[in-house]
């Protein structure tokens, strides 16, 4: 079992991990809106190579994966998938707080002023729900079988919801938003597992781990980036993360309950704080 002390630099090091990874997109969207604005993009979408000669730029893809992830691998053993996954969807409000200094963007709706206020609060409360407890390798070898059916769910309910994708355009951006947050929430457990690995790499197991681990995150993001695109291409964003916010917060969570052998201690707080930054991240969506 985790000490407070333990869990409070957990917090910490995810919300750092979480500014870098967002303040990462917050530079890659000022260098796009000024290399390619929106009246000239017919003309340069594809042309990846101008950027890529933008050091601004890489900066932030080279924060968004690989920058913020020592901080992100130290965070997942100190406070787990559990606690951490929540706390990196919070991360929106170093999104927003960018957005307005760099893009000028404004908070428009008094909604959006309130989501701040309620991710704010679904940050501090769901520590008090739970003391994290370090996952081992043992621990999630011993629980392979929720592994699979948590695999499952997330493969069988993507395939399903892609089908009826194209046969409803009325549910299509609720479907796209709930695969994007089965890619991430696949990301999400892929790196708990990375993390049993490359913190116990003496276990005959440990490197395997690590290895499936780091090629699952990659996989997951590569899936949801595809598909946040096509999303974004039917609709807006306020429409699409709602959606994505239920599983990608709710999925790991479960897989750390049933998984990795998490906790929760007070439900009330921790399902509270859940439910909060589920809303507040939601009520932000036009900045994701």
């Amino acid at each position: 079992m985790n000490t407070l002390g333990e869990i409070l630099l957990g917090i910490l090091l995810g919300l750092i991990g979480a500014f870098i990874n967002n303040w990462g997109v917050v530079l890659q969207k000022r260098q796009v809106n000024i290399k390619a604005p929106p009246e000239a993009a017919d003309k340069t979408i594809g042309d990846i190579s101008q950027f890529l000669k933008d050091p601004v730029w890489v900066l932030g893809i080279l924060m968004q994966t690989i920058f913020y992830l020592p901080f992100l691998i130290i965070a997942y053993d100190l406070i787990t998938i559990t606690l951490l996954q929540p706390i990196s969807s919070a991360g929106i409000i170093f999104l927003v707080i960018g957005l307005i200094i760099f893009l000028n963007e404004k908070l428009r709706k008094k909604s959006e002023y309130l989501g701040i206020g309620i991710l704010i609060f679904g940050i501090f409360i769901i520590a008090f729900g739970m003391i994290p407890v370090s996952p081992t390798i043992d621990t999630f070898l011993s629980s392979l079988m929720p592994f699979w059916i948590i695999f499952g769910f997330i493969l069988i309910s993507s395939l399903i919801a892609l089908v009826f994708i194209f046969k409803s355009k009325k549910i299509q951006l609720m479907l796209l938003g709930f695969i994007i947050g089965n890619c991430y929430a696949f990301v999400a457990i892929s790196m708990q597992i990375f993390s049993l690995g490359i913190f116990d790499l003496g276990h005959p197991l440990g490197l395997l781990l690590l290895i499936l681990g780091i090629v699952g995150a990659i996989a997951g993001t590569v899936f949801g980036i595809i598909t946040t695109q096509e999303a974004f291409k039917r609709g807006q964003a306020i429409n699409v993360i709602p959606f994505m916010q239920i599983s990608v917060n709710v999925i790991p969570i479960l897989a750390g309950l049933y998984v990795f052998g998490q906790t929760i201690t007070i439900p009330f707080f921790f399902w509270a704080g859940v439910i909060a930054i589920i809303i507040g991240a939601s009520m932000l969506a036009r900045f994701q």
